[in-house]
């Protein structure tokens, strides 16, 4: 178990006459896939994950250093799984990736945390074969654990938490460095994770060893941080993955406590939507919920909104 150096948790509670009326807002799980094993179809170890507008399912498949792409309706595979294990220097060779996200950019469908290879991977679809194919690369001279990596629709650029570094930093659709997240100086990052960025341009991080979510405008100048060491809600344990969905809704994927929290765009605590999950690593929605989870059978698990 990891715990911050830097001084007291920030500690965000219900108002002191108690929590919203739905704060245990438990959502029902309706399904699972992606049973362990090294085949087509097969998941081992799986972190992050994605949802498109249409709804397929990116995941990173980690242990089986590929990505792979299920069809939303009949959890089949929509291509064959890209990447096998390899240090990177020929195309298709990926290392314990952790996360795999859609792109906004044009001409590029996947941007991939190759975390092995200290790099991220940059992913199209070729429609005449079928297949995702590599159409570049970057960081490998700036990272030392990229985990996660998330886009800005409006600007192009890509944001990249380096857990081993403690930064997070911004890059432009090239993938050139253009400059980092500032948090408090008395706050810095402490193993942040997961990373995204919503319709307004605010980026969400979980700051894993801290217990807490930082959030920044898109110029990386920080805004807010919410959470903090505990099991009350709206406090955290090893926060991993986060994502938000179309209305705005931030869902947070709090391992340590094996739950899945809900905040709202104006950023206050919601419900505990998910407790039935063991360790939480990614979540995406997408008129359901997408949970990877950390117990034996490498599932993931999909739940109504």
């Amino acid at each position: 178990m990891s715990f911050s150096p830097y001084g007291p948790q920030p500690v965000l509670i219900p108002p002191p006459r108690g929590a919203p009326e739905n704060a245990l807002n438990r959502v029902p799980q309706i399904t699972e896939f992606g049973r362990i094993g090294f085949k087509q179809d097969e998941l081992y170890w799986p972190w992050f994950l994605d949802t498109s507008s249409t709804g397929d399912i990116a995941v990173a498949d980690t242990d089986n250093n590929r990505i792979q792409v299920f069809n939303t309706h009949t959890h089949s595979v929509v291509f064959p799984p890209y990447g096998v294990q390899g240090q990177g220097t020929n195309k298709g060779e990926l290392l314990a990736p952790r996360s795999v996200k859609y792109s906004p950019i044009p001409e590029l469908h996947f941007t991939v945390a190759d975390t092995g290879n200290r790099r991220v991977v940059l992913l199209r679809i070729n429609f005449k074969s079928g297949c995702l194919e590599e159409v570049g690369e970057f960081g490998r001279t700036i990272f030392r654990e990229p985990s996660d990596v998330s886009c800005d629709w409006r600007t192009g650029n890509m944001y990249v938490t380096d857990t081993s570094l403690n930064k997070v930093t911004i890059h432009n659709k090239y993938g050139e460095l253009v400059s980092e997240l500032r948090p408090q100086p008395q706050r810095p990052f402490y193993q942040p994770m997961g990373v995204a960025v919503d319709e307004n341009g605010r980026v969400f991080v979980t700051d894993m060893g801290n217990n807490a979510v930082k959030i920044f405008d898109r110029n990386g100048d920080f805004i807010q941080e919410i959470g903090g060491l505990g099991t009350g809600l709206g406090q955290f344990n090893r926060p991993k993955g986060i994502c938000i969905d179309r209305k705005g809704y931030i869902y947070i994927a709090d391992e340590g406590n094996s739950r899945v929290q809900m905040w709202s765009s104006d950023l206050k605590y919601m419900s505990e939507i998910i407790t039935s999950t063991p360790m939480p690593k990614g979540v995406a929605a997408h008129n359901q919920l997408f949970v990877t989870t950390g117990d034996q059978y490498n599932f993931v698990k999909v739940y109504n909104m």
